[in-house]
């Protein structure tokens, strides 16, 4: 039976390495990078955080084409790991609403002062500076209002994060 887990949290707190490496040990994984689906719009491009009404429908837009990849993973039999800073309510019941299974949610929330130390190695060009620290304040504020597993990683390796996760089954 098929599962999904939406694996979310600040930038640098480890979604996509959790994520994928999920997705490794799954017998049928598969990896959703909704960052990966927002990047795909070249013309136009609106940063998420940006609040406007283009970046708007810009995060509907990717949340509404991460599920369809995900329904169709489902159907082919596969665990789904879908990656993605959701930071509202109202996106949590977005992909409660088009997502056609149960969805695990867990939040990453590894201190400031680590997520710092972490977003500043992070490769590529993607330091994301005070953003990440600002993030790490909303979710926390969230925390208490959403039904999600809140694991503070702060001192834990992929592998004891990955272990978190699953004994939560």
């Amino acid at each position: 039976m098929s599962k999904v887990w939406i694996i979310t949290g600040p930038p640098a707190s480890g979604k996509s390495s959790i994520s994928c490496r999920l997705a490794e040990i799954s017998k049928n994984g598969a990896v959703i990078n909704v960052d990966e689906i927002r990047h795909m719009i070249k013309g136009g491009y609106v940063a998420p955080w940006i609040k406007s009404n283009n970046a708007e429908k810009q995060k509907n837009l990717a949340i509404r084409n991460a599920c369809t990849l995900a329904n169709n993973f489902i159907k082919a039999g596969m665990d789904v790991f879908i990656d993605d800073v959701v930071i509202k309510k109202k996106y949590l019941n977005l992909y409660k609403r088009l997502l056609k299974k149960e969805i695990k949610i867990f939040l990453l929330l590894p201190s400031r002062k680590i997520l710092a130390v972490r977003d500043k190695k992070r490769e590529g060009g993607n330091y994301m500076g005070g953003r990440t620290l600002d993030l790490h304040k909303k979710f926390v504020e969230l925390s208490s209002n959403i039904n999600w597993r809140v694991i503070d990683s702060t001192y834990l390796t992929i592998n004891e994060t990955i272990y978190k996760i699953l004994e939560s089954k």
